[in-house]
């Protein structure tokens, strides 16, 4: 009988339950890759998350973890005779000998300026053994962690007060819950970003011999920093947090098989980070090209310039709603139309405002779509405004479909279309107006998006199709898996 290859695929904030570029990655992932049995583990942020994505087959098992929004951090499990005698086991000899040691190793790596990741993942692996027999919530929520932590926090470098304290312990008894998790035995985990999601690769390689592939779109830790630039946290909660995700990530790093990147621009950010050069290849996303094509443009009235985005501010849609109001000026009939998911309430609502003051209610329309190919054969431009990005699918998608970009010079976005767009500064609202104003008026305006389309089709064919980027991991599952097994037999015939 011929082995099928397990794979757990983890992901956090996307696949299966949310929508955007990682989440058809991964979708794109398990459809194509049919003669793999995947496993799919999805940190989300509430309960109420349900899936959106329909998982074929070959998936075995989905698992959806909240980080958020239960009752007590941990597991939610619906064998209470199991839950009850793992309560009544986590008394105060076994808090003081079993779990605090692991505990107090654990915060430890993750207060420390220079964390050693092989101490964190044994840290981390004590304690995953550790909740197979005990309570997370109550030894997590015991005074003997509090004390620990505040022993710690004490020690180091970072000034919590107690408030800076208190929020601190609460996000590490919510983001450490994933150890109270049994994972199946898999021949390896894929990982979809360097964060928590990465926890179960380390876990499980420690613990089963799995091999361990780490695939990361944005960059996990340069995402973070611009995250907390503008969060509302204490400048020590900030420190904290980057403290808590840096440790996380160079662990994840050290112990990964392979870690694969989207371009050169991840790829210096990932060794920046702490990742082995060594072990880094370059995967690019790839689209469907029977999906995305060049279709008949119906009759429009009105110059069109599209924007595919999840609502939230990495996204720079309010650089957009700028760069419309200028645009608007010399091409009055222009409509600006962002297909999307709100992500970020608060942020879309900042942006309706901007809208309102701008005076472009008649030419910026926000709202969702179901068919993306019709969208991208109605626009004459599409626009890319993010502040960061990995490689993404909105682009590969509309040069596939022929339509000229215009983008925000982010990630590997320069490298994707490899001068077949229009690239401009990030966050510059006047340079992305004059681009666009390039395709959309004046002499030569029709005779540029024709040329540039045409180019942009024959790039995106070449090197940007679902079939290589899913075949090229498919490869590097055989790879990571028998490198795993030949290591395994080695130790046991030596």
């Amino acid at each position: 009988m011929v082995h099928r290859t397990s794979v757990l695929l983890t992901t956090e904030g996307t696949y299966p339950c949310y929508s955007g570029g990682v989440s058809v990655w991964c979708d794109y992932l398990v459809r194509c890759l049919r003669n793999i049995d995947y496993h799919i583990f999805a940190i989300t942020h509430a309960p109420s998350q349900q899936p959106r994505f329909a998982c074929p087959p070959n998936v075995t098992s989905c698992v959806l973890h909240p980080m958020w929004g239960t009752e007590e951090p941990g597991t939610d499990e619906t064998n209470f005779s199991e839950v009850h005698e793992r309560k009544i086991r986590t008394d105060r000899t076994a808090l003081l000998r079993r779990f605090l040691p692991h505990f107090s190793s654990t915060l430890r790596q993750l207060f420390s300026s220079d964390p050693d990741p092989e101490s964190l993942a044994g840290g981390l692996f004590g304690l995953h053994q550790y909740f197979r027999e005990y309570d997370y919530a109550n030894s997590m929520r015991s005074r003997a962690a509090w004390e620990a932590f505040l022993e710690t926090a004490a020690a180091s470098d970072i000034s919590l007060n107690l408030e800076d304290a208190t929020h601190s312990m609460r996000w590490i008894q919510r983001y450490l819950s994933l150890l109270a998790v049994r994972f199946p035995r898999v021949d390896l985990v894929h990982s979809s970003m360097a964060g928590l999601a990465g926890i179960p690769g380390v876990l499980c390689k420690l613990e089963q011999g799995s091999g361990y592939l780490l695939t990361e779109h944005g960059i996990h830790m340069r995402e973070l920093y611009l995250h907390l630039s503008r969060s509302p946290y204490s400048s020590a909660c900030r420190r904290f947090l980057a403290r808590f995700h840096r440790a996380i990530t160079s662990m994840n790093y050290h112990h990964a098989d392979v870690v694969t990147c989207l371009g050169e621009f991840n790829r210096q950010w990932q060794i920046h980070f702490g990742a082995d050069t060594n072990r880094i290849h370059a995967v690019p996303n790839g689209v469907d090209p029977a999906s995305f094509r060049p279709r008949p443009s119906p009759p429009r009235s009105r110059p069109t310039v599209l924007t595919m985005a999840r609502i939230f501010r990495l996204k720079g849609i309010d650089v957009l709603i700028r760069a419309a109001a200028e645009v608007r000026d010399r091409v009055p009939e222009v409509q600006f139309l962002v297909f999307g998911e709100i992500v970020d309430q608060a942020y879309f609502s900042q942006c309706l405002a901007l809208v309102e003051e701008l005076r472009l209610g008649d030419h910026v329309s926000f709202g969702v779509t179901s068919d993306s190919t019709s969208a991208y054969a109605e626009a004459d431009v599409y626009c890319l405004p993010s502040r960061s990005e990995g490689l993404p699918y909105a682009v590969i998608e509309a040069m596939m479909s022929g339509c000229p970009v215009v983008a925000a010079d982010v990630g590997n976005v320069a490298d994707l279309l490899g001068g077949t767009g229009l690239t401009v500064t990030p966050n510059d609202s006047p340079e992305m107006a004059t681009a666009l104003l390039r395709l959309l008026s004046g002499p030569g305006a029709e005779d540029l998006r024709r040329s540039l389309a045409h180019q942009a089709l024959e790039r995106a064919r070449r090197h940007f199709t679902i079939h290589q980027f899913t075949q090229r991991f498919e490869e590097i599952y055989d790879e990571v898996a028998q490198a795993r097994h030949d290591a395994v037999l080695s130790l046991a015939t030596g």
